[in-house]
């Protein structure tokens, strides 16, 4: 038999046929978290029950390859932006050959991979393919790739076939291919046999004879064929939208709407496994058939395809939604309950476990603890709390974490809500304690910043120029503004140890300690718009301000703007500090004066020389960066405004080893009995050349190891004679050998176990 095994390996290690990703950066976006963009033009299944799908948004011609790991709902994104997995992202159909290698068809030609990892791009420039629009493709019993093409042009229009070698493409000119208008789809029967749709009929190849059925020569009730599929008979049905027409080689026959529950209905997609049907069409219902009776249901979106997986769930994806019927319930995917809902934020806040957490403007809160995503907003479907009883908001406003380690998060809505997380346990739902206008304090409204102090007080910035204080030791709330103790409206919060809170404003800082309000005056140095302060290793504070970066030690002010340094620019808008290295990183921007500018900027506190980074000269995505952040990686985290978020780190991305970017696939490791009963694990894993693996085992027989490459080669093998009972170890060297996956096949004498090591 063959076994089944898992690749992994890390986020970024990755190249294209063209295109190698900067190591350096990396981005979190709409199109390559969740189910991706917008439009979802397919949907298919692999070996291991994983739902794929295309996410592409037309507007920025961006998107992504998406695949939904079933099993613990799990999303993996192979992106356009930046990562150039594939050259386009509006992805018609997806498929897999008989060891899982993925092909995928796109608007820019055909892209495959073994691995996950790196991808090859088959279009005009290096096939004789004619044209590039791929619009379906199959794969016969021997692993050959036959692709639909499409064009405006149809004498450029034909049928592709791909050896593994050798490309051959069918047109009309070079061929006995019928002439026709659009190629639509193209499916494989049992004998290897090419069955093709177009809107002038079904055409069939048997690898010598080209066949042309049209309702002038064949059952056929229309000639304008969507889709076709073959059922567990092997017959070939055709789906001509208000019908589907039956062949079996020999006699045609048909369902009709006089079948199915529901008039005028028009079907645009199809799928057949066993004897279940399922057509995805008009009026935003399916209709599908359960082995006895025909049914519709609602989904209340536009629909482009459609699936049933091993399981008999129903599959639909359309626009903006990949959705599972059960036969019962749906469970819909989105933008906004799946991954970051949209590239507009307002905050980004990294807790003390690492966790990332993400205040979007139109999808609420997120939390991405990698690899997984919870988003908490009224449009999420109910897959996760909206904790927003009454008058919801879709806007997230602010994160963060108490002393006790309790995770805050903010809305600016009407009703106030600010949602203590007790000891950052998101999952805990039940013990979610949700603040708002009735149970804290009548004027909680539009909150756009939330920070405590180490002394158990949590401030809330409001919109209307006030701020409130909610003190956990003695469950009370206070109202402070301009008539009991600031001075001005905030524009932000920073807790500082000791108990105080600096509140920045136009021209100052209000300072709150021992339960009273101070206030320090900067207008005599020319300081306004305080948009963010922080203290060092060394306890001086940084003012991030509309005339640049300040720095107080006590005694003396140092300014650092555009015309001393080559700090981003002069309106800083955040500041965060690495307090091992007391390094200090920014962001800023001018978007007041044309032409605009802006960027991020670190540099080690002392020097006037920074590191800079502005949109149009770095990979930075936008040039108004409105947030920054750094996690225990050394990771930069730029929150830039309408394009998401920015990631640089310049000793190269860490931390995202969690993201499993490689493919699952069932390779031809010799046969072997699995019993978990022999347990054996390796470490390091990853490793650079030696790893030990530990074998534990019931006996003292001794152990055979082998070793295989990704190709299912053996390239080492070790037979261990001095065996005990209990814990035994075994040193792998592979430092002679390249990065990547390997499999370790370890042998007792009735027992076997398989183990994936990683060398990088």
């Amino acid at each position: 038999m063959k076994i089944t095994v898992l690749f992994n390996l890390i986020l970024l290690l990755v190249s294209s046929q063209t295109f190698a990703q900067d190591p350096n950066w990396s981005y979190i976006r709409r199109d390559n978290t969740g189910i991706g963009s917008l439009e979802h033009t397919t949907i298919r299944g692999d070996f291991f029950n994983n739902i794929w799908t295309g996410g592409y948004s037309s507007t920025a011609n961006e998107g992504s390859l998406v695949r939904i790991k079933t099993s613990d709902t799990l999303y993996t994104n192979w992106a356009t932006y930046n990562e150039n997995y594939l050259p386009n992202g509006f992805i018609f159909d997806i498929d897999f050959d008989s060891t899982g290698i993925i092909w995928v068809s796109t608007e820019l030609g055909i892209v495959t991979s073994d691995d996950g990892l790196v991808w090859q791009l088959y279009d005009t420039s290096n096939t004789p393919l004619l044209a590039n629009v791929t619009r379906a493709l199959a794969i016969d019993s021997n692993d050959n790739i036959w692709a639909v093409i499409s064009d405006n042009n149809p004498s450029q229009a034909g049928v592709a076939h791909f050896d593994g070698t050798t490309w051959e493409y069918f047109t009309s000119a070079n061929s006995n291919f019928p002439t026709v208008g659009e190629i639509k789809d193209i499916q494989i029967d049992a004998n290897d046999g090419v069955w093709i749709a177009t809107d002038m009929g079904l055409v069939q190849y048997n690898g010598t004879d080209w066949t042309h059925y049209t309702t002038t020569n064949s059952g056929l009730s229309e000639d304008d064929i969507l889709e076709i599929s073959l059922d567990n008979q092997d017959r070939i049905w055709s789906l001509v939208g208000n019908a589907i027409d039956i062949f079996d080689g020999t006699t045609w026959t048909q369902i009709n709407q006089n079948d199915w529950p529901i008039s005028n209905f028009y079907g645009f997609s199809m799928d057949i496994r066993d004897d279940k049907v399922l057509i995805a069409g008009s009026n935003t219902t399916i209709v599908y058939f359960d082995g006895t009776d025909w049914f519709s249901e609602y989904t209340n979106f536009y629909m482009y395809d459609c699936f049933i997986d091993a399981e008999n769930n129903y599959w639909v994806s359309g626009s903006g939604t990949v959705a599972k019927f059960d036969g019962t319930d749906y469970t819909k995917y989105t933008q906004y309950n799946t991954g970051l809902p949209t590239n507009f934020n307002n905050d980004i806040f990294i807790d003390s476990q690492g966790r990332k957490w993400f205040a979007n403007g139109n999808g609420g809160i997120q939390v991405f603890d990698c690899p997984n995503w919870e988003v908490y907003g009224p449009n999420n479907e109910g897959l996760y709390p909206n904790p927003q009883p009454l008058y919801q908001t879709t806007i997230g406003s602010s994160i963060s974490e108490d002393a006790d380690g309790d995770i805050w998060f903010t809305y600016d809505g009407t009703s106030g809500y600010a949602i203590q997380v007790p000891d950052g346990n998101y999952q805990d739902y039940a013990a979610w304690v949700i603040w708002d206008n009735t149970n804290s304090h009548p004027g909680l409204q539009s909150l756009e910043e939330v920070e405590a102090t180490d002394d158990g007080k949590v401030f809330i910035r409001g919109f209307n120029y006030n701020t409130f204080m909610y003190d956990k030791n003695t469950n009370t709330w206070t109202l402070w503004d301009n008539t009991n103790g600031l001075s001005a409206p905030p524009y932000c919060l920073t807790a500082r140890p000791g108990g105080k809170m600096y509140a920045g404003n136009f021209q100052g800082i209000d300072v709150f300690e021992n339960g009273a309000w101070t206030s320090i005056n900067l207008s005599s140095e020319g300081i306004s718009n305080v948009r963010d302060i922080a203290f060092d290793a060394n306890d001086h504070m940084w003012i991030a301000s509309a005339e640049g970066l300040w720095k107080y030690d006590g005694t003396t002010w140092t300014n650092w703007n555009e015309s001393n340094s080559n700090i981003a620019a002069n309106y800083v808008t955040a500041i965060d500090i690495d307090t091992t290295t007391n390094y200090v990183y920014l962001s800023a921007h001018n978007t007041q004066i044309w032409p605009y500018y802006g960027g991020i900027s670190y540099f080690d506190g002392i020097a006037s020389d920074f590191t800079t980074f502005l949109d149009g000269s770095s990979p930075l995505a936008h040039k108004q960066v409105e947030d920054i952040a750094i996690d225990s990686f050394g990771n930069i985290w730029a929150l830039t405004q309408s394009e998401g978020f920015s990631i640089y780190n310049p000793a190269g991305i860490d931390g995202f080893e969690c993201i499993d970017h490689t493919i699952e696939r069932i390779l031809s490791v010799p046969e072997f009995d699995n019993d978990n009963t022999l347990i054996a694990i390796n470490h390091p894993n990853p490793f650079s050349s030696k790893t030990t693996i530990e074998v534990i085992t019931e006996d003292s027989h001794p152990i055979s190891l082998e070793i295989y490459d990704i190709l299912g080669r053996k390239i080492q093998s070790i037979l261990e004679r001095d065996i005990h009972i209990g814990k035994n170890e075994i040193t792998v060297d592979l430092s002679l050998e390249s990065t990547g996956i390997y499999f370790g096949k370890i042998s007792t004498n009735k027992k076997s176990k398989t183990i994936k090591l990683l060398k990088n």
